[in-house]
């Protein structure tokens, strides 16, 4: 078995700690690319730097990990739990985080380009946080007017 294998195995079971120990041991750039680790349940899990490009997260828990400089081209986040979160610096083109949980979660310097957010966080604070390192605040309201826009845009006039 490879470690990329091996890697794959602990995050499926949760095994987070023996996960982390094995990662910094490798001293290498871990490659979880295209990775299925649906609803994954790896609460602090330390990803700094790994390549999750096309990885599939969807409801996935991680809270709490560290994704620095990781790179999430194309991932699908979608329903993830990323509560506290640390992606300074990560790769996130494209990344889908629809109904994601990002409260608290850090985005300093993270590129952003094409990446779907949820519906509560605006776009003004993505951009703060990005730029200033502030964490990520939900915002109801946000998600409010755009299921009113939405609504409006629905109905025709009679």
């Amino acid at each position: 078995m490879d470690v990329r294998d091996e890697l794959l195995r602990l995050l499926s079971r949760g095994a987070v700690d023996q996960f982390n120990e094995i990662s910094r041991r490798s001293r290498q750039i871990i490659d979880l690319s295209e990775a299925d680790l649906t609803r994954a349940r790896i609460s602090g899990a330390d990803l700094s730097g790994a390549n999750l490009d096309g990885t599939k997260l969807p409801g996935a828990d991680l809270s709490g990990a560290n994704l620095t400089g990781a790179s999430l081209r194309y991932a699908n986040l979608k329903n993830a739990n990323l509560e506290g979160a640390n992606l300074s610096k990560a790769n996130l083109f494209n990344a889908y985080l629809a109904e994601a949980d990002m409260a608290g979660a850090l985005i300093q310097g993270a590129d952003v380009a094409a990446a779907v957010f949820p519906d509560d966080i605006s776009p003004a604070e993505i951009g703060l946080a990005t730029r200033t390192g502030t964490r990520l605040r939900r915002d109801p309201s946000v998600a409010l007017l755009q299921q009113i826009k939405e609504a409006l845009q629905g109905q025709r006039p009679r």
